[in-house]
């Protein structure tokens, strides 16, 4: 049998570069966010990595802004920009999945419509999947935060960085690598190993898995809900290089617009941390979509009762007792 290649009619030539520049989908779930929305997609344009396709999925939007994100897809006339209409508002998760569904990139990524993406974001995440010689359901590259002012900070996991610092006397040596690191963190090692949703990159293999079963209680917690279902299948990859602008303002969800240092509560006051019971629906979606045992502690066998230990007589102790009866008996008589 003679093979012709990956998708390439008998008598082409092979060019196998190709095979190394995948299909990416980017998936932008949209809600009343027509003030960005515009941004986030023109970041899409100018990406070094070309093979990419965007369904943007309206979760029922208001009149106005659903007329408006309209507007912008026609004007920027990208063939590789579609938009999915839902009919009623279902919240990020299940509008993502919706999107999913209408692409067929083996990598995925979830914009939110107020991130724009560095030039380089699809290929660097992507060479962090294909290259490092380790596959992970996720990638999760480090982030710019700005303003509409501006940049104020690039890089959101300072303790990442602060953990590879070397000390200098009773101080730590604060300077950009030269080479950004790529870490890799176990599935079995707990905690928050991501920026956010912007910055993750996913493989389709593991989202089929993913896929909620039952109608969550939140409407947004993307990120939580997918990176740590996710990473729980199969582990994380983590890119130290910002290639994402994560934008501060009044109407996010969870950050808080005024950050001013990497070990501060970032958290907006009021905002609900939704991510423990994401992780939760996140385990039980894997064991309905076809891994039912994952994550569950093998049954307990009950401990075998102790064994009784024989200890066998010496010969010359069994003579010695025989020989003090002897001697009782005889004293007795």
């Amino acid at each position: 049998m003679h093979g012709i290649g990956v998708g390439e009619p008998s008598g082409v030539r092979l060019v196998r570069e190709k095979w190394h520049k995948p299909l990416v989908s980017v998936v932008v779930t949209y809600r009343n966010y027509s003030a960005y929305v515009e941004g986030a997609l023109r970041s899409l344009l100018d990406q070094t990595h070309k093979n990419w396709e965007c369904v943007v999925v309206d979760d029922a939007s208001d009149s106005p802004h659903r007329e408006r994100l309209t507007s912008i897809v026609g004007e920027l006339n990208d063939s590789r920009i579609k938009i999915h209409q839902l009919s009623e508002n279902v919240g990020q998760v299940p509008s993502f999945f919706a999107g999913v569904e209408q692409t067929t990139g083996n990598f995925i990524c979830l914009l939110d419509p107020d991130d724009r993406y560095a030039e380089t974001f699809l290929e660097e995440a992507l060479g962090a999947h294909l290259n490092v010689g380790v596959m992970c359901p996720i990638v999760s590259t480090e982030q710019f935060l700005m303003t509409e002012r501006g940049v104020i900070g690039s890089g959101l996991r300072g303790d990442l960085y602060t953990a590879g610092m070397r000390p200098y006397g009773k101080y730590l040596e604060a300077r950009k690598p030269e080479k950004p690191r790529i870490l890799f963190v176990w599935a079995s090692i707990p905690g928050w190993h991501w920026t956010s949703s912007s910055a993750m990159m996913f493989r389709r293999a593991a989202l089929k898995y993913l896929k909620p079963n039952r109608k969550l209680v939140y409407k947004g917690c993307a990120d939580g809900y997918l990176a740590q279902g996710a990473h729980a299948l199969g582990g994380t990859l983590f890119l130290q290089k910002p290639l994402v602008y994560r934008m501060l303002h009044a109407s996010n969800a969870w950050i808080d617009a005024d950050i001013y240092a990497s070990g501060q509560d970032m958290q907006r006051k009021g905002a609900h941390r939704w991510s423990e019971q994401a992780f939760t629906d996140a385990i039980e979606a894997i064991r309905h979509n076809g891994l039912p045992e994952f994550r569950r502690d093998p049954p307990k066998e009950p401990a075998p009762p102790p064994k009784k230990i024989e200890v066998p007589q010496q010969r010359g102790m069994r003579r010695h007792l025989e020989r003090w009866r002897k001697s009782i008996r005889k004293r007795v008589a």
